[in-house]
């Protein structure tokens, strides 16, 4: 999951964003979970979560979130100082993101004895170009979007900070968006002849194609401080459109009309894209009924609190049903009990809370020194 560079003072204005992220972690987390053999109501919900494919448009969404409130922090401190402090920038992130995974990490190659070349591409965040070429169940494999998240930090900044303000919707809302969605045509192009499920793979977790959300939720941020707001027509076509986009591209897939597995996932990025920017923009710049109905469930105390734990779930969710057996892998296509799926989720969850209270929240407090505020963590968006 992606993580906004935003304290809690800061989100101050989009509540609901905090909201989203506890029920995009819950889907994300419901997504991962197996079948059970004795609920047929919960087998029933966990249907209607995997049919619509909920988990992959929560986890774009959670790309064009991190994009946007990345972004602004960044225009709002280059209009204020005239700069952007990359150490300060690279410190708060080192702060949020590295003390829980880096934890994540060692604990799991103990437990599960990970081989040298996956350990080392989870310490150096390039998962999510190892993984496409070894894709074998993996404990961490959720963490591929972190790779990209952690990329993303590596270069935007300066991006930020050398293009011309003038230019800059037109970088963010053009140039990387086409550019994303031509290297996946030319992932495609290399690997599809050779391996179809590899091009399919890279496509889904490379940097250069989740630059499509990712940029577009900066060139949000840019529309934002320049005061030029999206329309909400523009946002229900682009909702319309995008549908219609992932109806056909599903359809030309199982009929065998589209047979490139990069192609495929190519069409469906952008489609999520445009999903990803019709929710944000609804957030940011709606004034009507829409936004006040989203708010109001969004804000609610229990999804907010899921939201402040979401970094932490993301990240442990899947070490835990890896070692009580019951990720696909394990259960070879057979279902758990209801008690053995309600464990894993309990343990989940306790984990994350202290996660937050005892390594999160406290290390918060330091970002006040890199030119942070001190409080809250900042949210995930997680991968």
């Amino acid at each position: 999951m992606s993580d906004p560079e935003v304290s809690s003072q800061r989100l101050a204005k989009f509540p609901a964003f905090d909201g989203f992220r506890g029920v995009a972690v819950l889907v994300v987390v419901f997504s991962h979970l197996p079948q059970v053999v004795d609920s047929e109501l919960y087998n029933i919900a966990w249907k209607i979560n995997q049919a619509p494919r909920t988990g992959y448009v929560a986890l774009d969404i959670f790309f064009a979130i991190s994009g946007f409130f990345i972004t602004r922090l960044l225009l709002r401190e280059r209009a204020k100082t005239g700069r952007i402090s990359f150490s300060n920038f690279y410190a708060r992130r080192a702060l949020r993101i590295f003390p829980v995974y880096y934890i994540a990490v060692v604990s799991c190659y103990f437990v599960f004895h990970f081989g040298a070349w996956d350990t080392l591409s989870l310490l150096t965040y390039t998962f999510n170009f190892y993984h496409p070429f070894h894709p074998a169940p993996h404990p961490l494999e959720q963490t591929w979007s972190l790779s990209v998240e952690e990329q993303f930090y590596f270069f935007w900044p300066l991006l930020v900070l050398l293009v011309p303000q003038r230019l800059l919707s037109v970088v963010t809302g053009r140039v990387i968006p086409a550019l994303a969605i031509v290297s996946g045509l030319v992932i495609a192009a290399i690997y599809g002849s050779r391996d179809n499920v590899l091009s399919g793979d890279l496509v889904y977790m490379s940097i250069f194609t989740r630059m499509l959300s990712l940029s577009l939720g900066g060139w949000l941020a840019v529309r934002e401080f320049e005061k030029r707001s999206l329309h909400g027509l523009h946002c229900v076509l682009l909702l319309a459109v995008a549908i219609l986009l992932l109806i056909v591209n599903r359809i030309g897939r199982d009929t065998g009309i589209i047979t490139s597995q990069a192609a495929y996932w190519t069409v469906a990025l952008a489609a999520y894209a445009m999903i990803s920017v019709s929710f944000v923009s609804t957030m940011i710049f709606d004034d009507g009924i829409m936004k006040r109905k989203l708010t109001a469930v969004l804000s609610t105390p229990v999804l907010r609190g899921f939201g402040y734990i979401s970094y932490a779930m993301y990240v442990v969710h899947l070490p835990v049903l890896f070692y009580l057996g019951l990720n696909d892998g394990a259960l070879s296509g057979s279902r758990a009990s209801l008690m053995q799926v309600v464990l894993a989720f309990a343990i989940t969850l306790a984990l994350s809370i202290l996660s937050y209270f005892a390594i999160e929240r406290p290390l918060s407090a330091f970002k006040e020194h890199f030119g942070g505020s001190p409080g809250q963590p900042a949210e995930s968006s997680g991968r």
